[in-house]
């Protein structure tokens, strides 16, 4: 009896391997790729056709999305535009952005009330932003365009509140130093402390004008040494919370950048992550269940290890697996750029950074936006149904399909149209 039990367990076994070994397994390739692909157009503010349907259940199933973009992209300005109306359908009511925390606090100022948004963008941009020895400096990252004011005001149309849980630009020092003594306007000493801000803008810009003729390795190596900087720091009051806000986030946001040869990107990042969970813990008390739009640049919305750290990305699939929900973290390319002489064929111009993911990059338009499901084809590697290819491209293609969820790829794009006089 014994030993016909033991036989057909050993039949049951073999015959289990055997299955598993004659299990036929395809190779990812374009055809299967397109099986997992949809492409959409945007008309005005409406995303139309067959990707409409793969856009609305990512959002729909989804507690956050990091949407990994290719900065200063007019095209992906005007995505993120369209999909706000859909992410507010979803109560998706949170919109962390790539800006430090004071910076997010005046985007929210100049989207008030938001019929004014791009008018009041237009006004800032025009007054802090300058060009200098071939370098233009701009106050806030990813808000210079007209594109951006636009996805901003709809964002805020739909009463996003937006996140700031980046440091603050490098040349956002000074709108905020404007900011800062805003705070004490109603002070006693405000002529004095008005008389110190002069002062440090004068000996900050010297150092700025000096890093870009080279004369220096770095304005903020200096400017943190400046006396004239710390006297009018020092001039505010301590219970001005308002105002030591602003110095802390400068201040940590200077010592990132004074670093940034030694290791500080991952200091960068943990400041990133902290200031998200100190925005989603205060979300807590509002709703069970926080639902987060985060714009962000590609290589953060990755969910694996980038750039030697663990960043956004990593930081709302962690979330999402904790609360038992979805996190879904979106890659942007631009295989095609509008140039003065027409198209430029960038999977050729950039073989380097695109050779490997043929199977995918031969599916991109310039007239359309490609879509594609990559954790439905991550789902099938992992399932055993499908194999990447065993040549170079397979390291590439592995790490890209789970890292994100899903693969955009713009239509033909261009620059930004500058949003300032």
């Amino acid at each position: 009896m014994k030993r016909l039990i033991l036989l057909i367990l050993m039949v049951g076994i073999t015959s289990c391997i055997n299955s598993q070994t004659s299990k036929k397994q395809e190779t990812l390739s374009t055809a299967y790729v397109k099986k997992h692909a949809a492409y959409f157009t945007i008309d005005g503010e409406k995303i139309k056709g067959k990707g409409v349907k793969m856009i609305k259940k990512m959002i729909n199933s989804s507690q956050f999305i990091t949407y990994g973009e290719t900065h200063n992209s007019k095209q992906v300005s005007i995505l993120i535009k369209s999909m706000m109306p859909l992410l507010k359908k979803a109560n998706f009511n949170y919109f962390a952005i790539e800006v430090g925390p004071s910076s997010a606090k005046k985007l929210t100022e100049l989207s008030t009330p938001t019929q004014k948004t791009v008018e009041n963008m237009r006004a800032f941009n025009t007054k802090y932003t300058v060009s200098q020895a071939g370098e233009t400096a701009e106050p806030i990252p990813f808000f210079a365009g007209v594109g951006d004011a636009e996805f901003l005001q709809v964002a805020r149309m739909n009463n996003m509140e937006l996140w700031g849980i980046d440091q603050e630009y490098y040349y956002g020092t000074f709108f905020l130093l404007d900011e800062l003594i805003k705070t004490a306007k109603d002070s006693p000493n405000y002529q004095k402390l008005t008389q110190l801000k002069n002062g440090a803008v004068q000996i900050m810009y010297k150092h700025f004008l000096d890093e870009f003729a080279k004369k220096n390795d770095g304005a903020y190596d200096l400017i943190v040494k400046e006396k004239a900087v710390n006297d009018f720091f020092n001039a505010f009051k301590k219970t001005n919370a308002a105002a030591q806000d602003i110095i802390n986030n400068l201040k940590v946001s200077w010592d990132i950048y004074i670093r940034w040869r030694n290791d500080s990107h991952v200091d960068r990042i943990s400041y990133m992550r902290n200031n998200f969970m100190t925005h989603y813990k205060k979300a807590l008390h509002q709703e069970k269940r926080p639902k987060v739009f985060t714009k962000i640049g590609s290589l953060h919305a990755s969910k694996l290890i980038s750039n030697g750290a663990f960043d956004i990305g990593n930081l709302t699939e962690e979330l999402g697996q904790k609360n038992g929900t979805v996190s879904t973290t979106i890659n942007t390319w631009v295989p095609f750029s509008k140039t003065k002489d027409g198209v430029q064929n960038n999977l050729e111009k950039y073989k380097r950074s695109y050779g490997r993911y043929k199977v995918i990059t031969t599916l991109a338009k310039q007239d359309q936006w490609t879509i594609i499901n990559l954790k439905s084809i991550r789902k099938e590697l992992l399932n055993g149904n499908l194999v990447l290819p065993n040549n170079g491209d397979y390291h590439k293609l592995k790490k890209l399909i789970f890292s994100y969820d899903y693969q955009i790829m713009l239509p033909a794009n261009e620059g930004i149209t500058p949003n300032r006089d």
